[in-house]
């Protein structure tokens, strides 16, 4: 019994500790308490992680203030051929300004960009037109009409809950690009960086923009270059001003900006009329926002199970083992109850085989008492010792007392612990014996009782024998009638009978 306590005793707390919740008072902390990635209560919602991007989220009018190479002195805002095979190394336009709107709603962000071109100069019209390369795009004519283009990018909050908004795809004049390796990330209440690379083209952007005017303006740089060339030249240097608009504001800014350019009806976007993206099929699938978005995806940041901490665990085996001590001593205890029970009950009806009270008492006197211990006291030392009192209760008929049995009668008997039992320590046992002692006097007298009604004695034999026999004698002389001999010898046979019967019945009651 024991080894199966301690049994499952171990094997709960093998249990707990292999996979335990975090955060209770036996177990680790929790990472999510300290660290926000684990915390599947914190918000993916991007406005809600960083307050920057509700000031950012809006209708945006961009002003190109310069765009050169640093290297060449080149300036991108002035016209350049178009090659078709290569349609971010030139436009044959000039680059004055694009109109945003950044909108976020919960873990997800949409930016749907227009450019606008104004129409190319007469000088660089009438400039010859290298092989492979073009003076205009798609519709119109060189140096009269403009030209206008979409642009998208679109990416969701991160699994770093840090108010970081993750890139996953660019679309129109930005390519239809994964940007697995783009961000924007918010640095405080006024400054954004932008940081990534566009897939396959290797293109590098790297631009920073800080609020001015109470957040109705952001000034800022970008810089682009290009990955696998010898030093990853920078390809243009950039600066801008932003000037946040309503939305009738921005839409009207587009539509004067068409009239102003000339762009053909056939090369403007509806931007009024568009929601979502601006490209179209372009746009993402809900399968591609959900290969990053943590709303339908799954984090790589999960809490691991708790591990049981070494208070508790040393608090959980000590209390253990003071639950399993204290079960094996009430074991014992009540073995040893039952052990002095039983030998208490064992001693009581020794005494009562041997003691001779007086007629119509159930009690031990004194007397009786002084003459059962003088008994029991055979060198009359006046005490008891171990081995007289062993051999008096193994000399009844009470068969043999276990020696366990024995020694828990003998220590309770000897109060003082001195190794012998004097009359006083007598005396105050055979006291808690005295239900026992009448039980077991009563079981006898019934016994006696019965044997007396039922066993004949030896002499009773003895006579009723002889009698028998005088009665056969006397008849055989006597001279009587046949019949009357034959029913005397009758009646003397069926008293035989019934006397036969009553001692065999007194023998069966016996045994």
């Amino acid at each position: 019994m024991i080894k199966r306590l301690v049994g499952i005793l171990l094997l709960s707390l093998f249990a707990r500790a292999s996979g335990t919740d975090c955060g209770k008072w036996f177990s680790s902390d929790c990472l999510a308490d300290s660290d926000k990635r684990y915390d599947k209560g914190y918000t993916n919602d991007i406005k809600e992680q960083q307050s920057f991007w509700k000031q950012y989220e809006g209708y945006w009018i961009n002003e190109f203030l310069q765009v050169n190479n640093p290297i060449t002195g080149k300036d991108f805002t002035q016209p350049s051929f178009f090659n078709p095979k290569m349609p971010y190394t030139g436009i044959p336009y000039t680059l004055q300004r694009a109109f945003y709107n950044e909108s976020i709603v919960g873990s997800r962000y949409y930016s749907n960009r227009v450019y606008i071109y104004p129409p190319a100069d007469e000088i660089f019209c009438n400039q010859t037109i290298p092989e492979g390369f073009l003076n205009v795009i798609d519709n119109g004519q060189c140096g009269v009409n403009g030209y206008s283009e979409d642009a998208g990018i679109y990416g969701t909050s991160s699994y770093e809950k840090d108010g970081r908004i993750q890139f996953l795809r660019s679309t129109g004049r930005y390519g239809a690009n994964a940007n697995p390796n783009s961000n924007m990330t918010a640095v405080d209440e006024l400054t954004f960086y932008f940081a990534g690379t566009i897939e396959p083209s290797g293109f590098v952007n790297v631009f920073t923009g800080t609020f001015l005017n109470n957040f109705t303006q952001i000034s800022g740089t970008q810089s682009v270059f290009l990955q696998g060339l010898p030093n990853n030249p920078i390809l243009n240097t950039q600066v801008f001003l932003m000037t946040k608009v309503t939305r009738e504001e921005w839409l009207a800014a587009i539509e004067q900006e068409y009239e102003s350019a000339n762009v053909l009806p056939e090369d403007r976007i509806d931007v009024a009329g568009i929601q979502g993206c601006f490209s179209g099929d372009a746009c993402l699938a809900e399968e591609e926002w959900c290969t990053a978005d943590p709303e339908c995806s799954s984090s790589p940041y999960q809490e691991p199970d708790g591990t049981l901490k070494a208070g508790p665990i040393v608090g959980i085996v000590l209390a253990g083992v003071v639950v399993v001590v204290a079960l094996i001593v009430a074991y014992f205890d009540h073995k040893i109850r039952q052990l002095r029970k039983q030998a208490r009950h064992d001693f009581a009806r020794r005494v009562a085989q041997s003691v001779t009270l007086t007629p119509g008492s159930r009690q031990l006197s004194p007397e009786a008492l002084a003459a059962e211990f003088k008994k029991i006291d055979q060198d009359k030392n006046g005490s008891i010792s171990n081995e007289e009192l062993w051999e008096f209760v193994s000399s009844g008929k009470l068969g043999e007392m276990t020696r366990p049995e024995f020694d828990a009668l003998y220590a309770v008997m000897d109060a003082d612990g001195n190794g012998t039992v004097d009359f006083l320590e007598f005396c105050a046992y055979m006291s808690l014996c005295k239900a026992d002692f009448n039980e077991a006097k009563d079981r006898m007298s019934i016994r006696q009782v019965r044997a007396s009604f039922v066993a004949p004695s030896e002499a009773s034999r003895s006579s009723f024998a002889e009698q028998t026999a005088q009665r056969y004698s006397s008849r055989a002389s006597m001279k009587v009638p046949s019949n009357i001999v034959e029913e005397d010898d009758k009646e003397e046979e069926d008293e035989q009978n019934e006397d036969q019967d009553i001692e065999e019945k007194g023998s069966a009651r016996q045994e």
